[in-house]
């Protein structure tokens, strides 16, 4: 009787699925659709995401980039988050400097993409309205 255990045991066969499963999204954010957070300080868009689901979340992976020319054969992706290195000119006619910081947050259902510029150094119009980021492709990549 023994025998006969220990040969069901030798028997048993452990399956495992490895499924790999990709799904890239393309994201999309006009000028006129940023919104801006007081509290932060910065630029920010919403974007719902069903596709990102719990069990994406706790066990897959993924990655933002950034797309530059899209559509043209000079694209190209920087992944967040990312820094670039910026100028305005002020009324005075002198230049300043600043550093301009996208990157997001994600979760269950969601990516917020957010931006941020140094010093708070954001542009106004003639009326002292905040100027938006301009329009700006994304590229969310999942892996699980």
């Amino acid at each position: 009787m023994l025998l006969a255990v220990m040969g069901l045991t030798g028997c048993q066969e452990k399956i495992i699925q490895n499924e790999f499963h990709t799904e890239t999204l393309d994201l999309f954010v006009e000028s006129s659709d940023w919104e801006f957070d007081m509290e932060t300080l910065q630029f920010f868009y919403h974007f719902d995401i069903p596709e990102i689901t719990t069990r994406i979340y706790d066990n897959g992976n993924w990655t933002i980039c950034r797309e530059f020319g899209k559509g043209t054969k000079n694209a190209y992706q920087v992944a967040l988050p990312m820094s670039t290195f910026e100028t305005d000119t002020l009324v005075d006619k002198s230049v300043v400097y600043y550093t301009q910081y996208v990157d997001y947050r994600i979760s269950v259902g969601y990516v917020e993409i957010q931006l941020t510029n140094s010093d708070y150094m954001y542009t106004t119009d003639k009326k002292g309205d905040l100027v938006p980021p301009d329009d700006m492709y994304f590229r969310l990549q999942l892996m699980w």
